[in-house]
């Protein structure tokens, strides 16, 4: 299981998935702890969030076999923590979110372009490279030709070997075409700039009713946040309209994240301290850089 393969695949970008509240659980309320995770309050944060307890449980179990959990007991008591596995991803999107939307990517005008063919017969792998190419941030130009703004070459080769397809081709190339638009229509600017304003449209001002609305409130923008990561790719300054609304949403989301901060956090922290008072006192909070002068 990897975060590509549990992501939503296009066009619906905004399904929430169980495996990414947890593992946003852990990023933004235990990184860094050593100590295990009680199960316990795992388990109703999840249904906070609007789970069913047997599907908080199952979902928590699912990624035990999945890799991207550990689990341990002793006595009555059951414990979670992050693999080695499921640490590089938190801390690889962790990466991401404090740069996305802050620093300006840079670009040499170059294009990744991947050339492949995986057989219709094959169409588990057909959607999986789908999945993964789209996570890496390339969309398709024609069947069959995907492309990206960013060097993610020898990332994109890597993932589709390690699906079996055989006969793919990558290049680093400038990009001429009659296609209205240029290459970055491959993505639909429009509608990604619409789901931006969408996004900013829906941060409510003003303190929510309580620490439980507030870590709900808090993990629904943290959530609606990394579908960008899909929607965008970080598309550099050149190629989007002079009014992309990337920075500006960025500014206003890590500001609205940051003020339901203590509030979230106090949930967590009573949750966990229901089972461990001392255990309590390791719950911390995720900040984020607002601006380049925060």
């Amino acid at each position: 299981m990897t975060l590509a393969e549990d992501a939503a695949d296009a066009p619906e970008f905004r399904r929430v998935s169980p495996v990414r509240q947890v593992l946003t659980v852990f990023g933004d309320y235990w990184w860094g702890v050593d100590d295990a995770l009680p199960t316990g309050a795992l388990v109703t944060a999840l249904t906070d969030l609007g789970l069913k307890e047997a599907a908080a449980r199952a979902t928590l179990g699912r990624m035990v076999r999945g890799g991207l959990l550990g689990v341990e007991r002793a006595g009555r008591r059951t414990t979670h923590s992050l693999t080695p596995r499921a640490l590089d991803i938190v801390e690889e999107e962790g990466a991401w979110l404090e740069s996305f939307g802050l620093v300006e990517p840079a670009w040499d005008g170059l294009w990744t372009v991947l050339a492949f063919s995986i057989p219709e017969s094959e169409r588990s792998s057909r959607h999986l490279a789908r999945s993964r190419l789209r996570w890496l941030g390339f969309a398709p130009l024609y069947d069959g030709v995907w492309v990206s703004p960013r060097d993610r070459a020898a990332a994109a080769m890597s993932e589709l070997r390690d699906l079996g397809v055989s006969d793919v081709t990558a290049m680093r190339a400038t990009l001429q075409t009659t296609i209205a638009g240029g290459a970055q229509s491959a993505w639909n600017l429009d509608d990604i700039a619409a789901e931006y304003r969408r996004f900013a449209a829906g941060m409510k001002p003003g303190q929510p009713d309580g620490p439980v609305a507030a870590f709900v409130e808090r993990m629904r923008l943290m959530l609606g946040w990394q579908t960008f990561r899909l929607l965008d790719t970080g598309m550099p300054a050149e190629l989007v309209p002079g009014d992309w609304p990337r920075a500006a949403t960025r500014r206003a989301w890590a500001s609205r994240y940051n003020e339901l901060g203590d509030a979230a956090e106090s949930r967590i922290r009573t949750l966990v301290g229901e089972i461990d008072a001392d255990l309590a006192q390791r719950v911390t909070r995720r900040r984020m850089v607002e601006d380049y002068d925060t």
